[in-house]
């Protein structure tokens, strides 16, 4: 078996039972890095896709993990958004906990569910436009 001898982050010798990084900041250096986080965050909003019926819940819609997001259904009671950012940078328990008190929506449903004034039928037959 090859043992790494040197940290993977600053290169530094490895001794008694450190096995990739010489220290937590090293190893938080390689958990923290932009490319490590959105793979994270892809891997939760899938996870909770799918979860979730792996569909909008409104229309059906499922080609495109990027077109879909998550919907608050009491506004007061939401904490935070469960965008990227909040996806792979927040804990999985706090995740998980947020994503209770959501739907799944395409984002054209989002949309129209946080715009219903805006439905273009409305907007021609009236006097505003």
């Amino acid at each position: 078996m090859n043992r790494l001898t040197n940290c993977k982050i600053c290169k530094k010798e490895l001794s008694g039972k450190q096995r990739l990084y010489c220290s937590v900041k090293c190893k938080n250096r390689k958990h923290q890095s932009y490319p490590a986080q959105k793979l994270r965050g892809l891997k939760r909003k899938l996870k909770l896709v799918l979860m979730a019926g792996g569909e909008c819940s409104k229309c059906g819609y499922a080609k495109n993990l990027s077109g879909l997001s998550f919907h608050h259904l009491d506004a007061p009671e939401k904490d935070f958004k469960l965008d990227m950012r909040s996806l792979s940078n927040r804990t999985i328990e706090k995740v998980m906990n947020e994503f209770e008190k959501c739907i799944l929506l395409c984002h054209n449903c989002h949309s129209e569910v946080h715009n219903p004034a805006l439905d273009l039928e409305v907007l021609s037959s009236s006097r505003l436009l």
